[in-house]
């Protein structure tokens, strides 16, 4: 059975790469503990802002003892060596704290966190001793990567964390007040009193123009004509490490937010852009130790915390043999995560596709984490690589609101028995995203509720979501009823959701859409029409010039002739430049005659109360086949991954965040699947669940 299928046997069954991390020894899950408190402290040290006391060198200690359980973690010194030297460093970290523990409540919750490591370390130190030592093994040679991600194994130190932390407050620092003048007797002693204040008042003067005074900086040497003004310095190895590895981390975040392709534009294309990132991530690889641990830097000290830094820090350290280099894509994910909640799922979406074999340990970690959020991450992550056992995905269907919205689809998928008090528990919550998790596992499952609940919310702010999971799980009355509201409240989404319906019974209907007011509609229902019929009536169309925003408004319109650009002004009157041609985009035409005309011709292929797909008498085959070959965003591909499970009552994961070569496996495995339910040309049916 495929590792992409979901059933009871793929968890924990199978033996692929990421059930091995799954039945990690327990000396490993033991250092996994202490690691996971030790991150816990090194954010509580980050967190306190200002700390009582100067916590500099209790994080240089923690940033190091935590190598040291890297180190027997990844095997790469002798791990009971390892596990004795953090222990040590736990018990140094902990003698500068204590001494501060009633100064800041904070100081108790670090304390409880190191005895909680160092308990873990205690575990696995008795496991340890008990066993043979190990001898680190050479790491292999480099391969490139030529189509998919590679694990990439290094001799290399492990990676410390960077765990900054603030300053306590200063300490005040008060003048001594001059001594007090006598009081004058005689009018001798008056005039010299005088002297004395006039001589301290000049004292005080020239201390505060020394503050206030900045020293003027230096002419610049006058240099000789064709020399430089100033030569920098040469820059050390280490710099040029970190610029090139810089250039190669925004090239692998760019690539991995341009991959996707646009409206029109063949998903199989982006397999140049990846091939771009692999070799980025191959040169990375290449550079060594540094390089790696320039990332985590990299992204820290960025002054844009932009969410897909997150994306580019997981796939590169996801590509990077050992715990240490995952758990620096975790900090990174955490801190960007303060700024931008939505970078942790873009981290997610990294975590789904590299080939590190510490995945599944990470994420086993993170879903007892006391925040939601990471629990949501965590049982994506895992039900995504079908790695979550049934009781996993069980206990997060009915957790909090954020994790019951990573949840659900893949309680519907693995036909969970928790499913039904889930969907409950999500409807009842108020929580937008869990509410729509919740409709996509009512639909996936054949919920006998899916129909009126959807219907229900079709007026509502998530109306969208509802009217394209109704038509592609429902039946010709669903379809009515689409078109019922469509008429009474044109709306985009609505004409939308009338095309992937699929009736041929709204054709008609859809031709008198393209009359409408709005240009909006007039385009949805061309779309509409061409996923039924499969018509081919493309035009081109031009694309408006985008408004580019200036500082200053424009001189007013006052009936003058507007001067010449100045490209033309400068340019020789033989060879003027042209003016620029428009940017087109291939749509189905919105012309209301050649749509009426091609049905005229055409529409006695179509049957009454039969459901049709791009010309085609709907089967599953018509979704892979779109799927494989239609002109589809990825969304639109998302949702025909969600028709074939609907329609055939199997699963094979396939998700456009995954590279070509992965998609087009999953695509070759549906394909038997798609042939055995296509037996109905053109009905509505789903099968029994």
């Amino acid at each position: 059975m495929s590792e992409r299928g979901y059933s009871a046997a793929a968890f924990g069954a199978s033996a692929n790469a990421d059930d091995a991390g799954a039945r990690a020894p327990a000396w490993l899950l033991d250092l996994e503990k202490a690691h996971d408190s030790l991150r816990r402290t090194a954010r509580a040290f980050e967190a306190m802002s200002p700390p009582p006391i100067d916590l500099t060198e209790a994080a240089k200690t923690l940033a190091s003892l935590t190598a040291n359980v890297f180190d027997a973690m990844d095997e790469r010194t002798d791990r009971l060596t390892a596990v004795r030297s953090a222990m040590g460093g736990i018990a140094a970290v902990d003698g500068i704290v204590r001494p501060a523990f009633d100064m800041d409540p904070a100081i108790g919750a670090v304390l409880t966190e190191l005895h909680a490591a160092h308990a873990a370390l205690g575990a696995a130190e008795k496991r340890l001793v008990a066993l043979p030592p190990n001898v680190p093994e050479k790491a292999p040679d480099l391969i490139a990567s030529r189509d998919t991600f590679r694990l990439h194994a290094l001799d290399r130190p492990s990676i410390a964390p960077v765990i900054r932390v603030q300053k306590p407050d200063p300490i005040e620092v008060i003048e001594h007040p001059p001594t007090a003048l006598p009081k004058p007797k005689t009018f001798e002693e008056m005039d010299l009193l005088f002297k004395e204040i006039e001589r301290r008042s000049e004292e005080t003067k020239k201390k505060l123009r020394a503050k206030r005074e900045v020293p003027k900086p230096l002419p610049p040497p006058v240099s000789p004509p064709g020399f430089a003004k100033e030569i920098p310095p040469a820059i050390t190895d280490n710099e040029f490490v970190a610029m090139r590895a810089r250039e190669h981390f925004e090239e692998v975040t760019m690539i991995g937010s341009a991959r996707a392709p646009l409206l029109g534009d063949p998903w199989r294309n982006a397999l140049v852009l990846e091939k771009r990132m692999l070799c980025s991530i191959d040169a990375i690889a290449s550079m060594g130790q540094r390089a790696i641990a320039a990332i985590e830097p990299l992204v820290l000290d960025s002054p844009a915390k932009d969410p897909s830094r997150a994306f580019g820090a997981g796939i590169i350290l996801g590509c990077m043999a050992g715990r240490d280099a995952l758990a620096a894509a975790e900090r990174v994910a955490y801190n960007l995560r303060q700024n931008d909640p939505d970078s942790l799922w873009q981290f997610a979406d990294a975590l789904k596709i590299v080939p590190h074999d510490c995945v599944l340990l990470a994420m086993r970690t993170l879903l007892g984490d006391r925040d939601p959020a990471m629990r949501a991450l965590a049982i994506d992550v895992l039900a995504f690589r079908g790695a979550a056992t049934p009781e996993e995905i069980a206990r997060a269907a009915i957790d909090a609101p954020v994790v019951m919205s990573k949840a659900l689809v893949y309680a519907a998928l693995t036909k969970s028995g928790a499913l039904s008090d889930g969907i409950a528990q999500a409807i009842g919550s108020g929580d937008p995203a869990a509410l729509k998790a919740a409709w996509i596992a009512m639909a996936l499952s054949g919920h006998p509720h899916t129909s009126q609940m959807l219907t229900a919310a079709l007026t509502s702010e998530e109306g969208e979501t509802a009217a394209l999971l109704l038509a592609i799980s429902g039946d010709s009355r669903d379809a009515d009823a689409l078109l019922n509201v469509a008429i009474a409240k044109p709306a985009r989404p609505f004409v939308t959701a009338l095309g992937w319906a699929g009736a041929a019974d709204h054709v008609v209907s859809l031709l008198n859409f393209l009359e409408h007011d709005d240009k909006v509609i007039n385009l949805a229902a061309a779309y509409a029409l061409e996923r039924i019929t499969g018509a081919g009536l493309w035009e081109e169309a031009s694309v408006p010039a985008e408004e580019i925003d200036i500082p200053e408004p424009p001189d007013p319109d006052v009936g003058e002739p507007k001067p010449p650009k100045l490209a033309r002004i400068v340019s020789d009157p033989r060879d003027l430049p042209a003016e620029p041609s428009p940017d087109t985009v291939t749509q189905p035409t919105t012309d209301v005659e050649r749509w009426r005309a091609w049905w005229l011709e055409k529409g006695n292929l179509f049957k009454s109360g039969f459901r049709y797909r791009r010309g085609h008498a709907y089967t599953p085959l018509v979704s892979l086949q779109e799927l494989d070959s239609g002109p589809c965003t990825p969304p639109e591909r998302r949702n025909l991954g969600r028709e074939l499970f609907i329609r055939t009552g199997q699963w094979v994961r396939l998700d456009p965040i995954e590279l070509v070569v992965t998609q087009e496996e999953a695509l070759k495995e549906w394909l038997p699947i798609a042939q055995r339910s296509s037996t109905k040309p053109g009905q509505w049916t789903r099968p029994y669940r």
